[in-house]
């Protein structure tokens, strides 16, 4: 596994299937003033984005605030474990709160993992239009529902440009166990491509940013929902073919 990437002037990539464990989501640490998550992984994963957090010289009880593109396993399992060594508040939209509060095995995808989902208590919510301190940034908070009800993204400014981070609003996978919604997904690309960036990251790609950001949504937006893949292997299952 790799260690934690830098992608800007206090923003890095610490968790994700090249760092943590391979079935993680992508996770980003904000440093300067108090530092902040985005998504934090899975629970299998925590231990090492432990180690990938103490390589950029911080500990767990350093991490003021995980913010949660959405409610699922392999983004959000390892705050339970992270709560146990630190202070961090855990904020997520109101239509994703109830899940990760109770651990819902389907709403947070856990079936798809064989593996728990530790619940974990919300300390507050992120709506359209917040602006949350995560670091030295100010992240914009946009809803963006499809992929679950919950979904948000958020952009900010940083040296390099003006980020998005996308989430699973970009490439998640779509079910009715976690309460996926083509038309709120389509309004909520459509949502996204009314708003200015520059460079994108979402919740399942190497650890880098995406150029040319703009077309490539507008790319997604055009074959959302073509064809929808019902063989779609659980991660914890193996097959002889």
């Amino acid at each position: 596994m790799a260690h934690a990437v830098k992608l800007a002037e206090n923003f890095y990539v610490v968790a994700g299937d090249k760092l943590t464990h391979p079935w993680d989501a992508s996770a980003y640490l904000f440093t300067g003033g108090e530092p902040a998550l985005v998504d934090c992984g899975s629970s299998e994963g925590y231990p090492t984005l432990r180690e990938n957090l103490a390589s950029l010289g911080v500990k767990p009880g350093d991490i003021r605030a995980v913010y949660a593109t959405h409610g699922h396993w392999d983004h959000l399992s390892g705050f339970a474990a992270l709560r146990e060594e630190s202070g961090a508040k855990l904020f997520i939209h109101a239509n994703d709160r109830l899940q990760t509060e109770n651990g819902d095995p389907e709403r947070t995808a856990a079936f798809l993992y064989g593996m728990p989902f530790p619940p974990a208590k919300a300390d507050g919510t992120l709506e359209e239009g917040d602006s949350v301190r995560a670091g030295c940034y100010e992240l914009e908070v946009i809803h963006t529902p499809g992929h679950t009800p919950g979904s948000v993204s958020f952009r900010f400014r940083s040296p390099v440009g003006t980020i998005l981070i996308a989430g699973d609003t970009m490439w998640g996978g779509f079910h009715p166990k976690v309460g996926s919604d083509l038309d709120d997904w389509g309004a909520s690309l459509d949502k996204l491509l009314a708003r200015d960036f520059d460079l994108m990251t979402f919740g399942h790609l190497h650890p880098t940013l995406v150029y040319d950001a703009k077309a490539k949504v507008e790319e997604a937006r055009r074959q959302l929902g073509t064809y929808l893949n019902p063989w779609f292997k659980p991660f914890h299952e193996t097959f002889r073919y």
